[in-house]
């Protein structure tokens, strides 16, 4: 239990999903990043690196996963506990709307290599993609949970801070694509009020947060 206790929360589903990513980004855009696209196309050995590594990171979170499953599971039952939902569901909303506004506009490109290359295979490549997705988002925002404690001490509502940034920055994909997908000639627009919408749910998620019953801090500064 003690060296279980000393697994920052998130650390699983960060591991879990960057494993997943790099195995996906062996297989379609030979490299760790997609500022590098191709960066090992002609490199098998390189290739066959970035795969292993995937695998051993997937298989790490796996083996500690339940830690995150225990934070998530203490989050969930709080009386604002959908808050703690809202990575899952923006990530929902962002893939959803990408594939919509694609699908819908021809002269929309995703500019992503490894986005474009996941939809262009299809499920295969798109499910394991969404997964990891997932599982980044959630373990990023339980981290910043620990983070914010961190910083402001755990009884304090600034704790949340750096949890409800995190999700004002994911909302832009979604807030973006949704001002596309009404107006496709939006342009810099979008990008505009993609990022209005960042500010505001912040500001949303961190009243909704303090106006409910904290409760007895999860979170503790080591």
């Amino acid at each position: 239990m003690m060296a279980e206790s000393r697994i920052p929360p998130g650390a699983s589903l960060l591991l879990i999903g960057s494993g997943l990513y790099w195995i996906l980004s062996s297989q379609l855009i030979s490299s760790f990043t997609v500022l590098t696209p191709g960066f090992f196309q002609t490199n098998e050995l390189g290739t066959s690196f970035i795969t292993i590594i995937g695998i051993v990171s997937a298989t790490v979170g796996l083996w500690i996963v339940k830690v995150d499953f225990d934070e998530l599971r203490a989050l969930f039952s709080r009386r604002d506990g959908w808050i703690f939902t809202v990575p899952l569901g923006l990530v929902a909303a962002d893939v959803y709307l990408t594939l919509i506004v694609l699908s819908t506009n021809s002269q929309i490109v995703e500019l992503n290599p490894f986005v474009s290359s996941a939809i262009a295979i299809g499920t295969a490549a798109l499910v394991p993609f969404i997964v990891s997705y997932l599982a980044l988002s959630q373990g990023l925002g339980l981290f910043m949970l620990r983070v914010g404690a961190y910083l402001f001490g755990s009884l304090k509502s600034y704790r949340y801070l750096p949890f409800v940034s995190i999700c004002g920055v994911a909302a832009f994909g979604p807030a973006s694509n949704l001002v596309l997908l009404l107006d496709p000639t939006a342009g810099l627009v979008a990008y505009l009020l993609g990022a209005l919408g960042c500010v505001m749910l912040s500001i949303f998620l961190f009243t909704k947060v303090e106006k409910h019953d904290l409760g007895k801090p999860k979170f503790q500064r080591p």
